[in-house]
């Protein structure tokens, strides 16, 4: 074939398409972090005879739902230009209120449910108006939050489990299987993920979000309430701590003090690694669970390996650190395309 031949196919509008299709899913975030999921999914499936089963995949699905949840309310805050640390010590503290609730009132535990999600999205959004109003960064004052929640959740159980819940039909709602099949967590964590997705992409408070953590300034100048905003991403990532706590004491049938201690850790792991950016402004709910999957199958990839647990952290710490190297090198190129003027604060 020719050069005037060649030039001319790869001009063609198919050419161009592919083109477009390549250069798309090279800016995909989502697309990446998927296309990593199942890299090490078919690295674990070939490394190991017990990881592609369905026991062991359904086990890995119902073990990270509650991260799952948690993160998707994260990914809200984290959009916005915000961060949250507690939502460990608030999960622990919420699930300590519904189990000793449900005792309260005889096993009522669908009215406990219920009080701990407005709860939820109560204290999670004092974080906020905190934050927003008060100046004070979002780092900080989580930090501080963290400890308030963990010392109350001490405080209320005197350091003590709550178990011997009984209510078998909530059980089932909250951590039987579909079908015989599909542990309901899966189906709550599915749920969550499709309630956020709506939010975020098809409502003008997911706008908003986005809008505020691109650019604050920009947002406020079109009019944009942007403490309101921030605070109302807190309020979501705290009715998500609230089901995550009912969900977990109907599934233990009780709680430990001790339930959520560092947990905020893999959250953030979660929605770091699924591509939402470190300085707010983009992401995706779809990101996020890949990202809280990628954690999970971390953690089972290293028990079924045989591999010590003690390098399970280490795990979790470089693939944070190249997700945050990845997130920061794609931002400084778009600011090189774009120009100084046009690139968010580092």
């Amino acid at each position: 074939m020719s050069e005037a031949n060649v030039t001319m196919a790869a001009s063609t509008p198919q050419a161009a398409l592919g083109r477009k299709l390549v250069a798309a899913a090279a800016n995909s975030r989502e697309l990446s972090v998927i296309l990593a999921a199942l890299a090490m999914f078919v690295a674990l499936s070939l490394s190991t005879d017990t990881f592609f089963t369905e026991l062991n995949l359904l086990n890995l699905l119902r073990q990270i739902s509650v991260i799952g949840i948690l993160a998707v309310g994260s990914t809200f805050i984290f959009i916005s230009g915000e961060i949250d640390l507690s939502v460990g010590a608030l999960l622990g503290l919420l699930a300590m209120i519904c189990a000793a609730l449900a005792i309260k009132m005889e096993g009522n535990i669908y009215g406990a449910a219920l009080v701990v999600v407005a709860l939820g999205a109560i204290l999670s959004g004092i974080n906020g108006v905190i934050t927003t109003k008060l100046r004070i960064p979002s780092f900080i004052t989580t930090l501080g939050m963290l400890s308030i929640y963990s010392g109350a959740t001490l405080v209320l159980s005197k350091g003590m489990p709550i178990s011997g819940l009984q209510n078998d039909l909530f059980r089932s709602l909250v951590a039987g299987r579909l079908f015989g099949v599909v542990p309901a967590q899966v189906i709550w964590m599915v749920a969550a993920g499709i309630f956020g997705t709506y939010l975020l992409l098809f409502t003008r408070f997911g706008y908003n979000v986005f809008a505020t953590g691109g650019n604050k300034n920009a947002a406020k100048a079109v009019g944009i309430n942007t403490d309101r905003v921030k605070i109302l991403a807190f309020v979501v990532s705290g009715i998500m701590v609230g089901v995550t706590s009912f969900i977990l004491v109907g599934w233990f049938r009780g709680v430990d003090p001790q339930t959520g201690n560092g947990l905020e850790l893999s959250v953030i792991a979660a929605v770091i690694i699924g591509g939402t950016g470190l300085f707010g402004g983009q992401g995706s709910v779809l990101g996020t669970l890949v990202g809280a999957l990628i954690i999970g199958m971390i953690s089972n990839g290293t028990v079924l390996l045989g591999v010590d647990s003690y390098y399970e952290p280490v795990a979790h710490g470089t693939v944070i650190l190249l997700a945050v190297i990845i997130d920061i090198w794609v931002r400084r190129q778009r600011c090189g395309r774009a120009g100084r003027r046009e690139c968010p604060r580092e």
